[in-house]
């Protein structure tokens, strides 16, 4: 038997014999016994729910009459009606005010589900300090997110949204109604907000950890308890209520399985003929079939009592699956780099056969690859204190030219002060605290400031020209890719001539950023191309080169061209708009250098 189940495919023997027979009747014991009791189960629950659902909706409905008809007689009522623009007689006006406002205080305080009451009208009043009610101008409403269906209609209830209050901010059921005068002038709304607490509590009843949504007349969200995302999941079953209390049982996404399936849950929902509401509860189908569950359980047992012999050859195949695995996980377990042989069966010609022979070949090619990285570290590290001993030269070389200065200044040569100055200054933005990237305002000031060296020993025969428009200064470019082309122009377009003009100009241009270094120079020799091409020429521009395409790919690149118009070299550098530092984000580490 072992011999034959190392020779055949492991999936042939998954779903031959004994085992397949063992599911196969499992599973049709447990679908009988539980079809036989899930529909009662169902049966029961949906006509309690109806029930039950039928008669906290009653509750619901009558507090939300209650609230309405309050609505209706305080729009109705002399006090409200008659208050349309101001008179003019500042004491009549006054009274008015005060007499509105002490009325709809009385509705708050005889009515103790009203939390306050907002008046949005045309001609506000001032509001008391302490009081329940807001008097609001009517630009307000339009702010709110219901009152683009409140002002289509007379009335409208408005879903649990969070207030403003004397106690501090509470979440609120509202019910807002229009006002006329008795000339039948529009006047504003009138809002009753009440604690969405007062609702929830007469929808949960008996059973609080219920899932429950009330929607009004038009399918909007009045409030819930249980899930917050039960609108979503039956918004596209609504259109199938049709009578005054039903069920129905619909299909949901399942939060838990990825793959978006759908989740079986019964739908029951309670509402009356002309109503404003309907109350809808929603109920997980597993929690409805538990009790079949647990008596199908208890009738698996004595089914799986008759078969134990079946299950006993289960566990033999089992173990002949398990063997070679535990022989695979124990090579795993007992892994080293210095480990000389793996010691795995090699008579295996299925599944476990190739597993095993993966195995051996990862483990000689990890060994290879543990080797080259010994020497890697090797040469890393010799390569790290090389770099750290040349992190030294330029900072000892700032601080020198620092000390020169200041000798320069005590002996009285402005001149060579200045340079030392100038020097300084570009090597503290080139060290720039190892960074890779400056920002390119910081760049033109490093070329600057070797420009201004330039023209000390040139005079009045160095023109330069720098455009960089502000919105540039505080992005990014890689550092020292200026100082290169304007030093080759300088040193080669204006060779054994007296007079230069140089044009530095940056600009943005489809996401991308532009600079060119423009010279009236003697232009590029007729060979320059091949030159580059064989990797001659200076080390500054050659540098910038690498580092631009290492950094942003071969679509990036710096152009050198002769002037079209005239004399002089055109010089192109293009890169991508870099608004924060992504160096680190890059496995490529830039290095700067001067000419």
């Amino acid at each position: 038997m072992k011999n034959m189940f190392k020779r055949y495919r492991i999936d042939y023997l998954l779903f031959g014999g004994l085992t397949s027979f063992v599911l196969v009747l499992l599973t049709i014991v447990i679908w009988l016994t539980y079809s036989l009791t899930t529909q009662e189960m169902v049966r029961l629950t949906t006509y309690y729910q109806k029930g039950n659902l039928s008669e906290l909706y009653n509750k619901v409905e009558i507090q939300m009459r209650a609230i309405e008809q309050i609505s209706l007689a305080a729009s109705r009522n002399n006090v409200t009606t008659e208050n349309p623009d101001p008179t003019g007689d500042s004491y009549l006006d006054y009274q008015r005010r005060e007499e509105l406002a002490t009325f709809l205080n009385n509705i708050t305080y005889s009515t103790p589900i009203i939390q306050s009451i907002d008046y949005y009208t045309v001609n506000t009043i001032p509001s008391r300090a302490q009081g329940l009610v807001s008097f609001m101008d009517l630009n307000q409403a339009k702010q709110q997110d219901w009152y683009g269906f409140a002002d289509n209609a007379d009335f409208a209830w408005i879903g649990e949204h969070t207030i403003q209050t004397v106690q501090g901010n509470i979440d609120a059921v509202s019910f807002a109604r229009k006002i006329y005068s008795n000339s039948g002038k529009y006047q504003g709304f009138l809002v009753l907000n009440m604690k969405a607490s007062s609702i929830q509590k007469l929808m949960s009843g008996e059973m609080p950890a219920s899932n429950r949504i009330l929607l009004d007349s038009g399918g909007r969200i009045i409030t819930y308890i249980g899930d917050s995302s039960l609108y979503t999941k039956i918004k596209s079953y609504l259109p199938s209520i049709k009578e005054e209390n039903g069920y129905l049982k619909v299909g949901v996404p399942n939060d838990e399985d990825l793959r978006g399936a759908q989740k079986n849950t019964l739908m029951v929902w309670s509402t009356h003929y002309n109503s404003s509401a309907t109350l809808i509860q929603l109920t997980p189908w597993g929690q409805i079939t538990q009790g079949s569950v647990h008596i199908s359980v208890v009738l698996s047992l004595v089914g799986a009592s008759a078969i134990v012999i079946a299950l006993l050859f289960t566990l033999y195949f089992s173990n002949l699956f398990i063997t070679p695995i535990r022989q695979l996980l124990h090579e795993m377990g007992r892994y080293s780099a210095n480990m000389n042989k793996v010691n795995l069966p090699e008579d295996y010609q299925n599944e476990f056969g190739v597993l095993f022979s993966g195995y051996r070949k990862l483990m000689d090619r990890i060994k290879t690859l543990y080797s080259s990285l010994e020497n890697q570290y090797k040469q890393q590290k010799k390569a790290e204190i090389k770099a750290l001993q040349a992190m030294i030269n330029p900072h000892f070389l700032y601080n020198t030219l620092d000390q020169l200065n200041w000798m320069a200044l005590s002996a009285g040569h402005d001149k060579l002060s200045q340079i030392l100055e100038l020097m300084g200054k570009m090597f503290r933005i080139g060290l720039s605290n190892g960074e890779s990237l400056i920002t390119i305002r910081e760049e033109f000031v490093h070329a600057q400031c070797y420009i201004q060296i330039q023209q000390l020993r040139w005079e009045e025969g160095l023109t330069v020209s720098m455009d960089l428009p502000e919105h540039l200064n505080d992005w990014f470019i890689p550092k020292m890719t200026l100082q290169p082309f304007i030093e080759n122009a300088i040193m080669h377009g204006f060779n054994e001539r007296l007079t230069g003009s140089i044009v530095v100009k940056a600009r943005e241009a489809g996401g991308e950023v532009v600079i060119s270094i423009t010279d009236d120079g003697v232009g590029l020799k007729p060979n320059w191309n091949a030159a580059r091409e064989g990797h001659t020429g200076g080390y500054g521009i050659r540098n910038v080169r690498e580092r631009f395409e290492a950094f942003f790919g071969h679509r990036y690149r710096v152009e050198i061209e002769n002037n079209p118009l005239g004399s002089g070299t055109s010089v192109s550098i293009r890169f991508p708009v870099l608004k924060a530092k992504v160096q680190e984000e890059m496995n490529v580490s830039l290095g700067g250098g001067f000419s």
